[in-house]
């Protein structure tokens, strides 16, 4: 194994992100749904020999391997209580990860970076008039502790809250700020609202569901942060326009440095100046064991590598990610993109990001990433999920997964992504959370556009090479 020695902070891609990846897209055109018979005719065995095409690779794909591979990191949640960056249950998963690429035939690289860590040690949130009741809520990654008793709730006559403005420049001393998501980042209504002088501020949702953010970045301008449902809203906004409405905030959060990293193995052969990516983020939230978001994505990629390493030769080369950090703020993409030099950039062809690829049958959520920065390559993913019989629906680019750093750094990117999950950022998100035929779809397209990729890139750019050789020219 070969461990990078440098040792950086990563910056963060996500701060002006307004909301977190619940929803990335509707379903505009759709495949036929998948059948009991399409999901029994499902190959499911270990292949050996040399998966030398597209075909092959997807015929290789063994759903025993996913199952195990999944079940394998569902074990680590449970023995650990989470796969957070920065925890031992992440720790674990990465080294569960290194050993299966490992035993593929990889030399294994982990790029190590610096994290800021939270975590939530106590978050209590009690309203007391006009009645006693504790409220549901979440805490924005990246909030600071807060302390606020009996307090009065405010809510601006804008109720998005981003200017002081939006306040009339309202004395918020003591009180905890009440706004709706929307319109400017977490941070801006954090920051405006301490800067009017609350002790915390309370974001509710713009849709149904729990409200799950990050405020970027650490900060030293922000107030306590915590999110509500549209309903806890409303029913507050409703309370206010009847008289006073007051509560208290328990918030304590630990923040501190700790180390992480990325998982890079790469093919032996294959082009330098032409590869190929293939990543899925490894990290889950304190919240839940993590399991869709993202073990799913996460096996799929083992997968892959561990029948591509098969191959007794491809024409390009193929490198394989998992990455750290990613429900913080895409960190480990980040600092990963970020370290290359401007040709290495420029010798990657594609990169094809997986995250949240086994949503339930009834759920029918996948989504294929596209856009004018996929070149086309989703046809592939597209193609093999209809040949399965699998539903999918288009998916934009939403900055809100790890192929937004390879985006904003012009390098072509594509994926599978579900755009919604009863169960996000949950303790429900568990092995009991995903689908074994939709994990299995998932990896046979993905060994589509990696098997087709491998060989031959044309569909994407002028680089292709003489038939199995590897000798380079031009198409």
């Amino acid at each position: 194994m070969r461990r990078s020695s440098t040792f950086l902070a990563a910056s963060v891609l996500a701060a002006s992100l307004i909301s977190a990846p619940t929803a990335l897209a509707q379903p505009v055109s759709l495949a036929a749904a998948p059948t009991a018979a399409a999901a029994s005719q499902t190959p499911d065995h270990r292949a050996g020999g040399n998966p030398n095409s597209p075909e092959k690779l997807v015929r290789s794909i063994s759903s025993t391997n996913l199952e195990q591979d999944i079940r394998a990191l569902a074990d680590i949640a449970e023995e650990h209580g989470n796969r957070a960056a920065g925890t031992p249950g992440y720790d674990a998963s990465v080294d569960y990860a290194v050993s299966e690429l490992e035993k593929a035939g990889y030399d294994v690289e982990l790029q190590e970076f610096e994290i800021t860590y939270t975590e939530t040690l106590r978050a209590e949130l009690t309203q007391h008039t006009p009645v006693e009741q504790d409220l549901a809520h979440t805490v924005f990654t990246y909030s600071p502790s807060a302390q606020a008793s009996q307090a009065q709730v405010a809510a601006p006559s804008d109720p998005l809250g981003c200017t002081t403005a939006s306040w009339g420049n309202a004395d918020l001393t003591g009180k905890v700020a009440l706004v709706s998501r929307g319109d400017c980042p977490f941070a801006q209504k954090s920051v405006t609202a301490a800067g009017l002088g609350a002790e915390a501020v309370i974001i509710y949702n713009n849709a149904e569901g729990p409200l799950n953010g990050t405020l970027g970045e650490p900060s030293q301008d922000y107030v306590g942060t915590i999110g509500v449902t549209r309903a806890v809203g409303q029913e507050l906004l409703g309370q206010l326009q009847q008289g006073p409405v007051t509560l208290s905030l328990d918030l304590d959060q630990l923040t501190e440095q700790r180390p992480t990293v990325n998982i890079l193995a790469e093919t032996r052969t294959g082009r330098e100046d032409n590869v190929v990516m293939l990543g899925a983020h490894l990290d889950g939230v304190p919240e839940g064991p993590g399991i869709h978001d993202n073990a799913s994505g996460s096996v799929v990629a083992l997968e892959v590598a561990r029948q591509a390493a098969k191959a007794n030769k491809v024409n390009n080369k193929v490198r394989f990610a998992l990455w750290g950090a990613e429900e913080i703020g895409l960190l480990g993409a980040a600092h990963y993109v970020e370290s290359l030099t401007p040709a290495e950039r420029e010798a990657i062809a594609m990169y094809v990001n997986l995250d949240m690829v086994a949503p339930l049958d009834h759920q029918n959520t996948m989504g294929v990433l596209q856009g004018d920065f996929s070149l086309g390559a989703e046809s592939l993913l597209q193609d093999q999920l209809e040949r399965d019989g699998h539903e999918y629906g288009p998916a934009g680019n939403g900055n809100n997964s790890d192929y937004a750093p390879f985006v904003a750094s012009g390098i072509p990117a594509t994926g599978l992504l579900s755009y919604y999950d009863d169960n996000y950022h949950t303790p429900e998100d568990d092995i009991d959370n995903v689908s074994i035929t939709s994990l299995t779809h998932s990896a046979r397209a993905t060994a589509n556009i990696i098997g087709t990729f491998m060989y031959d890139t044309s569909l994407i750019n002028s680089k292709c090479s003489a038939g199995k050789s590897g000798t380079p020219k031009s198409c």
